[in-house]
């Protein structure tokens, strides 16, 4: 969430009009970075810690990318209806860029024993977890997340199996962020853990969650156009005892129609650079290579586009991550037509190199859990 002063900064920008800019399409391939091409200068040995100054190239500094133009960009577009908002059209994934992969298999069902393995309370302390389960977590909430995530890699790992046909998808996750108030504090999905029984939703309740609702239905109907066989949610308790996490996967099950082992949850995440640092890392456990982000039509949306208000008060999403982690958390690009709030996303800055080489460059894996449970 943006605070009280960034609000009233970015209001400020608006008034005159010019903060609001963002980098066009480029009208041929780029060769640099912003086209998803690693700098010559790039030292992957220090980025995950000291991105800064891993290179001097300034656009490789920033998220910034331009898959459209690129083959390697596996950029797949997603169109919805005016009026009513439903997704009418999801572009096939191109040549080689089709999820799940010939590894895919194997890797689900091998990420599935470690979510099993922390469900069960077996990982000791010190020893790494998946990035989304890594933080001060009550130790309750970590096992369902891990047991839920283990359970749904499972199921389609079995799926994949015995499928007569290989499905082909353009995203490998269909993901959403949490918004969180201290107002959630009274939901009736406080308590609540995917697997659970649906609670009863009220007209009163959707309108406490706010934009989750609306985030969690256009994540549901992404879903079901056949954007991607997964759905993940993200969020912690951070704002009151509601995990966004497990409310927007009530969400997505309950009232959007998507079966709850097809969904994976990151109940770690406390802001929007964290939330996509999070679900990069799923992307990569599941053996993905890219996500379609969607969220509401607010500033969480403005926040993803990257407008240079944020920039100018140090706040964006690339800013926010080197600041706390040192290094970027990955590339994206609206996707969406229709609507603005939905988007390309992969945790592998430079996508566009070779596979063997930094296009399989990204800063997200496990780690050992973070202070007492």
């Amino acid at each position: 969430m943006l605070r009280a002063g960034a609000v009233v900064a970015l209001t400020t920008c608006a008034s005159f009009g010019g903060c609001f800019m963002r980098d066009p399409t480029p009208r041929h391939p780029q060769l640099g970075p912003a086209g998803g091409y690693a700098p010559l200068d790039f030292d992957a040995s220090i980025a995950c810690g000291s991105w800064d100054w891993a290179t001097t190239d300034l656009e490789a500094k920033k998220h910034v990318t331009f898959p459209e133009p690129a083959e390697q960009g596996c950029f797949a577009r997603v169109g919805y209806a005016s009026g009513p908002e439903r997704v009418v059209a999801v572009s096939p994934p191109a040549e080689g860029c089709a999820y799940p992969r010939e590894t895919t298999d194997a890797r689900l069902l091998a990420r599935a024993a470690v979510y099993e393995a922390v469900a069960s309370g077996v990982t000791p302390r010190g020893a790494p977890v998946p990035l989304e389960l890594a933080c001060e977590l009550p130790e309750s909430v970590r096992r369902a997340a891990a047991a839920a995530n283990a359970r749904t890699l499972r199921s389609l790992a079995t799926a994949l199996a015995e499928a007569e046909e290989r499905p082909a998808y353009p995203y490998a996750l269909v993901g959403t962020f949490g918004f969180g108030a201290g107002s959630h504090g009274a939901s009736k999905l406080v308590g609540w853990r995917p697997g659970d029984a649906c609670r009863s939703i009220d007209a009163g309740e959707r309108a406490l969650l706010e934009q989750n609702v609306q985030r969690a239905e256009r994540a549901a109907a992404a879903y079901h156009a056949g954007a991607a066989p997964l759905v993940s949610v993200s969020g912690g308790a951070v704002h009151s005892p509601l995990v966004e996490a497990f409310m927007l996967a009530h969400l997505v099950s309950c009232d959007g129609g998507v079966p709850v082992d097809r969904i994976l949850v990151d109940p770690c995440a406390d802001h929007t650079h964290t939330n996509v640092r999070n679900t990069g890392a799923l992307v990569v456990g599941v053996d993905g290579r890219f996500a379609y982000l969607v969220t509401d039509d607010g500033i969480q949306s403005d926040y993803l586009q990257e407008w240079t208000a944020f920039e100018l008060i140090g706040g964006s999403i690339d800013q926010r991550a080197r600041r706390d982690w040192g290094h970027l958390v990955g590339s994206w690009r609206q996707a969406s037509r229709g609507m603005d709030a939905g988007f390309w996303f992969t945790p592998y800055r430079f996508w566009a190199d070779p596979e063997q080489g930094l296009g399989s460059f990204h800063c997200v894996g496990d780690k050992p859990i973070d202070g007492p449970s």
